[in-house]
């Protein structure tokens, strides 16, 4: 009996469905164009010729849009060409243009970058209340409590809103108990009349 338990066992190992493959990729002459075109411009790519190799790689996503493979990668390393030929952004002059790129760079959440932008802007600027209130914002927001109070006493003696501003504005949340910020803003402690 033993025997015949064998028999079977090997048996249904035989019976098993063979493995499938996938069929192989058929190469066209268009496929093998676009791979071409692709391994120049990865070449050109390696060399650090961003300019040149971001046009190859362009004219692979023209001229072969039905090869998606080989345009997926073109358009990926087509981005990293565009973002090292990219202009870098112009060196800030006036007063507004360090307001501005330090309100990027605080949205970016370079705060340390931010302060000197605005603390240029209110160099150049002493009366804009605009740089006095972004600064007086990110100092806050650094957790300098002082240098925010000076920046925000500065921004509503040049003018008055600045107040109610600061009372809606979410970034002075860590100073709304604070005496030195309720008195600055006009703002009452909960609970007096």
């Amino acid at each position: 009996m033993k025997a015949s338990t064998r028999r079977s066992t090997v048996s249904k190992v035989k019976k098993l469905a063979p493995v499938k493959t996938k069929p192989p990729v058929m190469r066209t002459a268009s496929l093998d164009k676009a791979i071409k075109g692709y391994e120049e411009a990865l070449k050109v790519f390696a060399r650090r010729e961003f300019a040149k190799a971001a046009h190859l790689f362009e004219s692979i996503v023209k001229e072969f849009p039905t090869e998606r493979e080989v345009c997926d990668r073109a358009r990926t390393y087509l981005a990293v060409c565009k973002s090292h030929t990219a202009a870098p952004p112009p060196k800030p002059r006036t007063a507004d243009d360090f307001y501005y790129q330090g309100v990027v760079a605080g949205n970016d959440g370079r705060l340390q970058e931010a302060a000197d932008l605005f603390d240029k802007s209110v160099k150049q600027d002493p009366h804009s209340d605009k740089s006095h209130y972004a600064l007086a914002s990110v100092y806050c927001q650094m957790n300098d409590k002082s240098r925010a109070m000076a920046c925000l006493g500065k921004a509503i003696e040049l003018h008055a809103g600045n107040k109610v501003q600061a009372l809606n504005d979410p970034e002075f949340d860590p100073l709304r108990d604070d005496e030195e910020f309720m008195n600055l803003t006009g703002r009452r402690p909960e609970g007096s009349v």
